[in-house]
């Protein structure tokens, strides 16, 4: 209970009992204040006036504590350092992007004085620029620097961005590319990009765990690849196989890469770090509208599960973790048929099995 009394003796020797109240601070000080004296201020009312106090605290309403709240700009450094050196995450450039367009936005502003309704002017205003699915990826990174900031008490009260919600995406079907299409982009592409699109292909794997891969990470004698966890983008390293066409790929790559860690080098025999432009430059001339390089993983894992193989192995694959992940790649409806269909056939097959022992 912070609810206590003083005995405050005046100048003229009287002495009265007043009641105050002390308040820990979130910066490690106590804030003290005098609620009145002993009989006209009871300490039902202290005790409101205590909780009042609390919740504007919380809020970072209260001046003394606004003091030390830092602006949106401020915290979006210390923000960017943590998510590069500490989490390491290796797409922290793209989150410095995201968050630009919100510091255009209210930068200058507390985290404590930004409102629900800043969360919902930015998204009128971005939405007449980018896609939903943009918006949601500036607002779900300014949702981590939400909590991140309460974490080191930094901010106070509700998160802002959770209260709002993001936006509802139009999640289409991911463009999957066809065999006549895997042939065109093949010839269109240049030297070093030619093995990559292959290797993507043939394991699902992500862009960034393909330009890491180091020949420390393969094995081709047991034909094993290992995606370390630093390259993971659950953070859970995994296995995956090498299949006989990447082999070949890798066999000859081994071959021409002169010793260096990398698997993946330039025409310069440098490690790749920006396969981006060379891409959509092979896509253009290959006349492909709408594929992005993610969307090789998305073309792996529907050949698989057309190819009958199991959703527990394609998850592995993947690196998915939630199996639901990979069910988007399932035809669900098809599934259910089949399998209602095998009870219709369920009593010929037993009748048959009957019949045949019966003939022996």
């Amino acid at each position: 209970m912070s609810v206590v009394e003083r005995i405050i003796e005046r100048k003229d020797g009287k002495k009265s009992v007043y009641i105050y109240i002390e308040i820990p601070l979130p910066n490690g000080k106590k804030l003290k204040r005098s609620i009145g004296k002993k009989g006209l201020v009871t300490k039902t009312q202290a005790r409101q006036y205590e909780q009042d106090l609390k919740r504007k605290i919380k809020l970072g309403q209260l001046d003394m504590v606004k003091a030390d709240i830092p602006t949106l700009n401020e915290f979006k450094i210390e923000y960017l350092n943590y998510v590069r050196d500490i989490k390491q995450k290796r797409s922290w450039k793209r989150d410095k992007e995201l968050l630009e367009p919100l510091s255009n936005n209210f930068g200058s502003k507390k985290l404590s004085e930004i409102t629900t309704k800043d969360i919902e002017d930015f998204k009128l205003i971005r939405l007449r620029e980018v896609k939903p699915a943009t918006v949601n990826r500036s607002l779900s990174v300014l949702r981590h620097l939400f909590n991140i900031a309460k974490r080191w008490k930094k901010f106070f009260g509700d998160n802002p961005v959770s209260l709002v919600g993001l936006l509802e995406e139009n999640n289409q079907i991911e463009r999957i590319l066809t065999l006549e299409e895997e042939k065109k982009l093949l010839d269109a592409s240049i030297s070093y990009l030619r093995p990559i699109i292959i290797m993507a292909l043939n394991t699902g794997m992500r862009r960034g765990e393909i330009l890491n891969l180091k020949w420390s990470d393969i094995d081709l004698n047991i034909n094993l690849i290992t995606v370390n966890q630093t390259n993971s983008k659950s953070k859970k390293a995994r296995k995956v196989y090498i299949n006989s066409t990447l082999k070949k790929i890798l066999l000859e790559l081994k071959i021409r890469s002169g010793g260096n860690d990398y698997v993946f080098l330039d025409d310069e025999g440098q490690p790749l770090r920006e396969i981006k432009n060379g891409f959509k430059a092979a896509c253009r001339r290959a006349c492909i509208q709408g594929l992005r390089f993610h969307d090789l993983r998305h073309t792996a894992a529907t050949r698989m599960v057309e190819s009958g193989a199991s959703i527990v192995a394609i998850s592995r694959i993947l690196g998915h973790s939630d199996i639901k992940t990979t069910m988007r790649y399932t035809h669900q409806e098809e599934s259910v048929k089949d399998a209602l269909e095998t009870l219709a056939n369920f009593g010929k097959n037993t009748t048959n099995i009957a019949t045949n022992e019966n003939l022996l």
